[in-house]
């Protein structure tokens, strides 16, 4: 029965095929990267500053790749263990001394990477402040080690990386080349990515570049330092990479891109981006490779200003509806909306389904696309993910759902609503709840 309604609708939206749609999309709102390049972050890093590596990265290496297409850089963010511990562990040791620095726990990391004004001058006003810094850099080493021996013998569970499998899935799906760079507990999120992707395409099509890699086994080449006190401190509890270069000792360091060095010897921004670093030679010559070499996958689904994907785990058939600003309902039986098209429909298991709306500002309605999904048929128990990802903001959402029993083409769970918008300077913005 549902395949007959797939065959109908398909007829009936033969005046507006994907194809079709994305000749005439992405010269207006947004362009389509041939490459993607994938930062992951290391141990106890915020998204700050994990989206400042992805802009120097972006200084770096530029918009286009040497075969001259677009390069579009993101962040495949993993939630680091330990930073709030950090946090609280700052304040006890600080409420201990004269509180003069109680709820400046950001110093410790200007400290730690080679001082800076603020922590020089509380040293200046506060005598326990150097003190303060010997005990918390010795307790921070510690504790990242600790954080990254849990995760090297417990690497995290399939569920952990749902977020990183749908935006994957959402890639491989619109014939991307993918550049995965991971630094130090990133290597770990890098190499589960890479084996996910290789169940898509094939090796010629994702690449994986590893700095001060946590992880016992490599996906690609690496760069280790031999004074990266961090890696140094795991090897004792396992293997790690062999280590490929030398850097200065920590006095004769010239400051990274951000301004300061590392105690530690194991920063990316600090030592193995650092240009004035032998180090950083390296790690370039990796990149440039693995971008002269990718090959893109065949493409299945179009780009668009924001995107859906869902999957699930395991048989049946889930089905993705979407309803946009217009009232037009999107589903199996009827493709074609007024914005986009759900271009890509499963009924046999696991995914993917997509859905795109437009790039081209003719068909893009502004208002609010309302997302969710039915299981059609046989998927009850089944976990199903829908990620939302807009071209200009990256991922928006990930969710997922355990599955009752079949509903048809009734769509029984909302997963997102998203509006899209001019902000006051006319750009498009989107807003998830």
């Amino acid at each position: 029965m549902k395949a007959l309604a797939i065959l109908l609708s398909s007829v009936l939206a033969l005046s507006w095929s994907p194809a079709t749609l994305a000749e005439e999309d992405g010269a207006d709102l947004c362009s389509d990267p041939g490459v993607v390049f994938v930062f992951f972050n290391g141990v106890q890093t915020t998204l700050r500053g994990a989206n400042y590596a992805k802009a120097e990265f972006h200084r770096l290496f530029g918009e286009t790749s040497p075969a001259g297409e677009t390069i579009k850089y993101e962040v495949l963010y993993n939630y680091s263990e330990g930073f709030e511990d950090f946090v609280e562990t700052f304040e006890q040791r600080l409420k201990e001394q004269e509180g003069i620095l109680e709820g400046r726990f950001e110093l410790f990391f200007e400290a730690l990477r080679g001082g800076g004004p603020w922590w020089d001058q509380m040293q200046r006003v506060t005598s326990s402040a150097a003190s303060v810094l010997v005990g918390l850099v010795e307790w921070y080493e510690a504790e990242t080690l600790n954080n990254l021996t849990t995760l090297v013998g417990n690497p995290p569970t399939s569920a952990n990386y749902a977020e990183h499998r749908a935006r994957i899935e959402n890639w491989t799906l619109e014939g991307k080349k993918l550049l995965f760079v991971a630094h130090s507990q990133g290597n770990l999120f890098a190499n589960a990515a890479y084996d996910f992707a290789l169940t898509k395409v094939s090796s010629d099509s994702v690449k994986v570049v590893h700095i001060a890699p946590a992880a016992p086994t490599l996906r690609g080449p690496h760069t280790l330092a031999d004074l990266d006190l961090v890696i140094n401190g795991l090897r004792p509890f396992g293997t790690v990479a062999p280590v490929t270069d030398s850097i200065p000792g920590y006095l004769d360091r010239p400051p990274g891109v951000t301004g300061h060095k590392d105690i530690l010897g194991h920063g990316l921004l600090e030592i193995y981006m650092n240009e004035g670093l032998a180090v950083s030679e390296r790690v370039f010559g990796h990149v440039v490779s693995a971008l002269n070499t990718l090959v893109a996958p065949e493409a299945q689904a179009v780009p668009g200003f924001i995107t859906a994907t869902l999957t699930w785990d395991g048989a049946g058939d889930v089905d993705l509806h979407t309803l946009e600003p217009t009232g037009a309902h999107v589903f199996f039986a009827n493709p074609a909306g007024h914005s986009g098209y759900l271009d890509v429909d499963n009924i046999v298991g696991l995914g993917p389904e997509h859905y795109y709306a437009s790039c081209d500002p003719n068909h893009l309605r502004l208002g609010e696309y309302r997302f969710a999904i039915a299981n059609y048929d046989r998927a009850e128990g089944r976990t199903a993910t829908v990620q939302i990802a807009s071209w200009n903001e990256g991922v928006l959402g990930t969710r997922s759902v355990v599955l009752g029993g079949a509903t048809e083409e009734y769509p029984a769970y909302l997963m997102f609503n998203v509006r899209v918008f001019q902000d006051d300077t006319g750009e498009l913005r989107t807003e998830v709840w």
